[in-house]
Order: C-alpha cells, then sequence, then structure tokens
C-alpha cells in the first residue's frame, strides 16, 4: 500500500511538468547547439536539455536560429518557453527568469587575424580604438564593450548573426571581435580558417551561462518546473554526467 501511494505521489508531482510541450529556442553556435546532417538540433547544449527534461518527463521542442536579437524579441513576444544559454544582464529580468543553477561557464576572447597578433594590443579596452571593431547585436558583453556600439568615436560594424564575425575577420572587412572561446574554435576548424585567425592573450571575461525561462509564457506549473530542473541539473554536476557530455563535445569543463 505504501509504495502505490508513493507511486501516486510522484504522479502528482510529475504531472505539471508533462501539462504542455516546451518550445525552447537557441541561437546556433557549434559545438553548443547546431543542426545535425538531418537537420535535427544537437551539441553540448542540447544534451543538458534532453538529459534533464527525459529524466523528468517533460516534452519539448528545440528551435535553432541564426539572430540573437531576434530570439531575443521573439522571447518577449511569447513565442519561446525557454532559451538555451544567457548570461545574466539585469535588463534581461524584464522578460526572462533565471534558474539557481547554470550548466556552463564561457570565456571571452578578441579575436584577430594571425598577421596582426603582434600589432594589436589589448591592456585596456581604449587600445583596440583605432581598429575595426565587429559586435553582434544584443550579445552580453561587458558593459564598456556594450557601450561602444553608440559611440560615434569607434569604427564600430554591428551585425545580427554572430557567425558572420570570424568570416568578416578573414576577410579583412574588420579587425578585432569579441567572441566565446568554444564556439570560435569550432566555427574556426569547421570553416578552415585556423591558418587564418588568432586571438589575444589577455580574455575579456568569463561569464556562467544559463537556461533561461520566458516570462511571456510562464505559467502556474513553472516554478514547479524551474525547481525540478535545478535539482536535477545538480545531480548531473554531482555524478559525472554534466562531465561526460562536454567530453562528448570537445569542450573543456569547469564546473559552473
Amino acid at each position: 500500500m505504501r509504495v502505490k501511494w508513493c507511486c501516486l505521489l510522484l504522479g502528482l508531482l510529475l504531472a505539471p511538468l508533462q501539462a504542455k510541450t516546451l518550445l525552447i529556442g537557441g541561437l546556433l553556435e557549434p559545438p553548443l547547439k547546431y543542426l545535425d546532417q538531418a537537420g535535427n538540433p544537437t551539441g553540448l547544449d542540447v544534451d543538458i536539455v534532453s538529459r534533464i527534461f527525459g529524466t523528468l518527463g517533460q516534452p519539448f521542442r528545440i528551435e535553432l536560429i541564426d539572430s540573437g536579437a531576434r530570439l531575443s524579441r521573439s522571447a518577449r513576444e511569447g513565442r519561446y518557453d525557454m532559451l538555451l544559454s544567457y548570461s545574466y544582464r539585469p535588463e534581461r529580468e524584464a522578460y526572462l527568469i533565471y534558474p539557481a543553477e547554470s550548466h556552463i561557464i564561457h570565456s571571452w576572447y578578441f579575436f584577430v587575424r594571425k598577421e596582426e597578433r603582434g600589432r594589436i594590443q589589448f591592456g585596456r579596452l581604449e587600445d583596440l580604438k583605432p581598429w575595426r571593431l565587429g559586435l553582434t547585436r544584443d550579445f552580453a558583453y561587458t558593459p564598456e564593450i556594450n557601450a561602444i556600439e553608440g559611440d560615434a568615436s569607434w569604427q564600430v560594424q554591428v551585425v545580427s548573426m554572430n557567425m558572420l564575425q570570424l568570416r568578416k575577420l578573414a576577410q579583412g572587412r574588420i579587425d578585432v571581435v569579441p567572441m566565446q572561446l568554444a564556439s570560435a574554435f569550432a566555427q574556426i576548424h569547421a570553416e578552415g580558417l585556423a591558418g587564418k585567425l588568432d586571438y589575444l592573450p589577455r580574455p575579456i571575461r568569463s561569464s556562467t551561462y544559463f537556461n533561461v525561462w520566458c516570462k511571456a509564457r510562464a505559467d502556474a506549473g513553472t516554478p514547479t518546473l524551474m525547481r525540478a530542473y535545478d535539482a536535477e541539473l545538480r545531480r548531473m554536476k554531482e555524478d559525472g554526467r554534466l562531465q561526460d557530455i562536454y567530453t562528448k563535445y570537445g569542450v573543456p569543463y569547469r564546473e559552473p
């Protein structure tokens, strides 16, 4: 009888998690999230949420697009229940709900063409003012870098698709661009840019990233689902399953 009541209680607890199929949005950023040859979403971020929601019995669907600005706009408008891999910015709390647990730490560096690596110095941000800087709209770099976008004294080119940045750099259309290390090297390897591009030795920043919920689609079951998500992600950190996913995609593991 006790077993029967336990099973009934577990079913009642999980019922809110299964009420609807979540639509999860993400930005195309190999090896973190990309489409395989069959057009299915895959990658480190995709595997993490797949493992968590598979354990919880929560149906979901992932949609990957190539514009960070469009992704954020769609989240505000109520298209998505969740977004993959967002860093924390206070202004984002107007339309996002952050969980307690992060799943990855990203380090950012300035990338340059190899032949310019000795000429372009980065001790402080002002050192880069003589150079053409590429920025991606709606990306959270640092407050100082984000402020440059509207500063006419800088030579800034802003795009919506982050995957264009390294191509523009290799073609000589910009001189320096801030990029997240793991995804930058994945693109460099995939597009044969290894002999053309390099990065400056001083990191810009390291930040924790979260899979976030969208306020426009949150409902009465969202707090329960978020608590279950946090608990399962903590277990994955403790039992090594999170590190195993990192190893699968060749991403160095730092526990977030």
